[in-house]
């Protein structure tokens, strides 16, 4: 329904917020905030929409097109003539906020997909996996920083050169050791057993697999052993293994080091 007032084409808000394609649940929360407030009304004493509201109505859109929020949107319109100066003032600020939105979303849709390939894969996903990826994707620039501190260049940048593939295929091997971890630990298989000892090779194989200096990289993992027992590395780098695997993982280690002492002295 409409009504012709001063031949200008008005609105009742239900009539407006179809044509606008908005809804009156919208209309009015705009009107509780301040930001679009019909200044007329009809003979019935409700509010009316024209062009004026229509007007107001597709620069609110735009700017919450923008990224903006209503708050700012009510800040950046409430001078009309120096509505468009604010604007270009907080559009870099804008933009850098928008870029790093865009950058956490594109890390949130690789995380789907790498947990959508483990899936598909049949991997046994538990939460201490999924919450140790997670993580991982979503503080990888903390992480790099935090490596930068304790490792090379060369071997930061080694690592975080990777493509997606080869960190998917990472993560599916990682998987396969935790696997075969959980079955040792299931049948009793004691740490200084060699199927215990041949998979920690394999662990170790797959952390010194992308790098070009092995040597260099295990001595440079000697050096935060300090870090390791202080905790402060689990927090940069939560694992896929549980506490108990990690402890079985430890134990095998121990277990390798005394044999390769003790054949030394022999």
């Amino acid at each position: 329904m409409f009504v012709m007032e001063n031949q200008e084409q008005t609105f009742t808000i239900s009539e407006f917020g179809r044509r606008a394609r908005i809804t009156v649940r919208t209309l009015r929360f705009y009107e509780e905030l301040g930001l679009l407030v019909p200044s007329r009304q009809n003979h019935l004493g409700h509010r009316i929409y024209g062009l004026g509201e229509l007007a107001k109505l597709q620069q609110i859109q735009s700017l919450k097109f923008l990224g903006y929020s209503l708050q700012e949107i009510k800040s950046l319109l409430q001078s009309e003539s120096k509505s468009v100066e604010h604007l270009e003032q907080s559009l870099p600020l804008q933009l850098k906020m928008l870029m790093e939105k865009r950058d956490e979303l594109n890390r949130a849709i690789d995380a789907v997909k790498r947990v959508q390939l483990l899936i598909k894969e049949g991997k046994p996903l538990t939460w201490t996996v999924l919450s140790s990826l997670l993580y991982q994707m979503e503080h990888e620039d903390d992480q790099k920083e935090w490596m930068k501190e304790y490792f090379s260049e060369e071997v930061v940048e080694q690592f975080y050169s990777l493509s997606k593939e080869q960190r998917q295929q990472i993560d599916i091997e990682i998987l396969d050791i935790l696997e075969k971890v959980k079955k040792l630990m299931k049948e009793g298989v004691p740490p200084q057993s060699p199927q215990a000892f041949d998979l920690l090779a394999k662990l170790t194989d797959l952390a010194l697999k992308h790098v070009d200096d092995p040597e260099e990289f295990a001595k440079q993992l000697e050096q935060v052993d300090d870090i390791q027992n202080s905790e402060e590395l689990n927090f940069q780098f939560p694992t896929f293994f549980n506490s108990e695997e990690e402890a079985y993982i430890l134990e095998i280690g121990k277990s390798m080091e005394a044999l390769y002492n003790e054949s030394k002295e022999n």
